[in-house]
């Protein structure tokens, strides 16, 4: 699988919309054969009987398709980090039962949207393994989900040097929940010109709030995917 195939969605923060935009980027590259996969889930629901990832669940109710165990590998309930998650229900992370079911995955779809569990630092297994270490396992280059808010800046640039430092590629970044209207909040435009000229990255993606789909013509050129 060349890495242009997969790409892992990763946050500057929690809750800056990550599932959501993975879920677009789910919707769109799923009829060229697209997969989604959620190695991690903290915060699951018990429903009849048995664990339910609600990012799957979400991602898979945007992409109009049924539930499936095989998008998640390990489900826990406790809503913290995941390493604190597993450590509080007795299971044991093995980052070896995730790279199979990965490369399963990876396998039988032509594109994967991998995502990730909050930000680039967020501990897996306490002082062993973090998302970073997962994501060059894996050996996917990034789709950063970043705010156009106040602080925007900030933590999108702090994320994206620790990328580069750590030798991960960066595909894109997705500006999440963007205002329809920029004359209003102009600052928005100028923290997203900020960071683009800071960065150095040129290919990203606007996505506003409520946006339910992204153009498939602007999707396959910021995923840089071949289609037929």
């Amino acid at each position: 699988m060349r890495l242009n195939k997969g790409f892992f969605v990763i946050g500057t923060d929690t809750g800056i919309g990550k599932t959501y935009v993975s879920s677009l980027l789910y919707k769109g590259i799923k009829n060229l054969e697209g997969g989604y996969y959620k190695p991690i889930q903290s915060g699951c629901i018990k429903k009849e009987g048995k664990l339910i990832a609600p990012d799957v669940e979400f991602v898979c109710s945007v992409a109009q398709r049924e539930y499936d165990d095989k998008m998640v590998t390990y489900t826990l309930e406790a809503e913290v980090s995941p390493h604190l998650a597993s450590e509080l229900e007795g299971i044991e992370i093995d980052i070896d039962r995730v790279l199979q079911d990965w490369n399963e995955l990876k396998n039988r779809y032509e594109y994967m949207v991998v995502e990730g569990a909050g930000g680039l630092y967020v501990p897996l297994i306490r002082d062993r393994f973090y998302i970073y270490d997962l994501i060059k396992k894996m050996e996917l280059p990034v789709i950063l989900v970043c705010s156009s808010r106040v602080g925007a800046i900030n933590h999108s640039m702090l994320t994206i040097e620790m990328l580069k430092r750590l030798g991960i590629e960066i595909r894109g970044l997705v500006f999440n929940k963007v205002t329809d209207d920029f004359e209003k909040d102009y600052f928005e435009k100028d923290n997203i010109d900020i960071v683009l000229k800071l960065s150095g990255i040129e290919n990203c993606i606007l996505v506003k709030k409520g946006q339910k789909e992204i153009a498939i013509d602007e999707l396959v050129k910021f995923l840089g995917i071949e289609v037929e």
